[in-house]
């Protein structure tokens, strides 16, 4: 797709059509308005986006992909070009939802309007169409959809398969507001009494204390992770899971503000201790048969827990208990509204949870706080008498 921009040159507007050759090489062209400069600006405005409209129409290429084979190609594209886990994410929304709807529509990728964005939304506001269940999807997903569509649309636009991105003017379903579950400091207590003995009990606690995502504390390592001496904790790896064939890899923070350094808290720095203690007994005791990779929170045999068996455990284990039914990462949530409710600000909690923005701490917790509103109340009870 061409971009143009105007030029005052001898007295006249002139008009710049950039734009790709057959080769990628990008390349100018110049027309003369022929239109004088002084009050002919909006005219030659109408020139340029003219010219653009009747120039892409003419060097258009022709495609005969449909949509889901666009979809599908896109997906081996980009492949090596992102994080695992993200491609993941992407694999599932398009293989499961997006790319079948779209191939029983049988729609050319160069025939795609906004309209039939949103005639996919709205199906899939319907009941049944999530995965296994009679439930619909909810406008946070749809949303993502969106977000996977509108950038495998943006690549087909550099390409030059199409010459606008459709989901640039589609309208998604509203959002609600997020309202995290969360359990207050005395559930806390209660919750970590449950996973007392168990092999998940210090991943569990840890994130109960900190907030930490379970990429985050199961990347834990004693050499870079844990420091006794300063006593304390630095988040500086993940430990993802592959889907397929569910092996174990590392990667870096989620964002670069999550690369952070949090001290302990006494009761950590003794259970850390004695974690550690036992982690060499049982080297000692099992010799070679022990897997020495240096994990934090590790099974017996030193093999590190792995993402999905400390989701799956903590959702047993809460489920049959009389606590609020939250989910794992719903520890990260009750973490962030006691410390607001504490009277922590929202740059200190933003700080603690590694979020990239204040502003997501704000958007997501900030209901929650209920200190600095007490505080308003109370001045509002001095100011004015009734």
């Amino acid at each position: 797709m061409a971009t143009g921009s105007l030029y005052e040159r001898n007295g006249t507007y002139h008009a710049i059509i950039s734009y790709y050759d057959e080769y990628g090489k990008r390349k100018q062209k110049w027309f003369n308005t022929e239109l004088p400069i002084r009050g002919n600006k909006k005219a030659a405005q109408r020139f340029l986006e003219d010219l653009l409209a009747e120039w892409d129409k003419k060097n258009v290429k022709y495609c005969d992909l449909t949509v889901a084979q666009y979809f599908e190609n896109w997906l081996e594209e980009i492949q090596l070009e992102i994080k695992p886990n993200t491609y993941r994410s992407y694999c599932g929304n398009m293989r499961n939802h997006i790319i079948p709807y779209f191939k029983a529509k049988k729609l050319l990728i160069q025939e795609l309007k906004p309209y039939h964005l949103e005639e996919y939304y709205k199906f899939k506001l319907q009941p049944h169409s999530k995965l296994n269940s009679a439930e619909a999807l909810s406008h946070t997903t749809i949303k993502h959809h969106h977000q996977n569509i509108s950038k495998a649309l943006s690549d087909a636009v550099r390409k030059d398969i199409i010459q606008y991105n459709p989901a640039s003017y589609a309208r998604t379903p509203k959002v609600e507001t997020f309202r995290g579950e969360f359990l207050n400091p005395e559930q806390l207590q209660d919750l970590l009494l449950l996973f007392k003995g168990s092999v998940v009990e210090l991943p569990v606690t840890l994130c109960a204390i900190y907030g930490f995502r379970r990429s985050e504390v199961l990347g834990l390592t004693w050499q870079h992770s844990i420091d006794f001496v300063n006593r304390t904790i630095t988040i500086s790896q993940t430990l993802q899971q592959h889907a397929g064939d569910k092996t174990n890899y590392l990667d870096t923070t989620k964002t670069e503000s999550s690369y952070r350094t949090l001290p302990m808290t006494d009761d950590v720095y003794t259970m850390l201790k004695k974690h550690k203690e036992l982690q060499e007994k049982k080297k000692a005791l099992l010799g070679n048969y022990y897997v020495d990779e240096d994990f934090v929170c590790t099974w017996d045999n030193g093999t590190v827990i792995t993402p999905n068996y400390l989701t799956r455990t903590f959702h047993t284990v809460i489920s049959k208990s009389s606590l609020p039914k939250i989910r794992l990462h719903d520890l990260r949530h009750s973490v962030a509204s006691n410390l607001l409710n504490k009277g922590f600000s929202v740059v200190q909690v933003a700080e603690w949870l590694g979020h990239s923005s204040s502003s997501t701490t704000l958007k997501f917790y900030a209901h929650n706080d209920k200190t600095s509103k007490n505080q308003i109340a109370n001045a509002l009870n001095n100011m004015i008498a009734v």
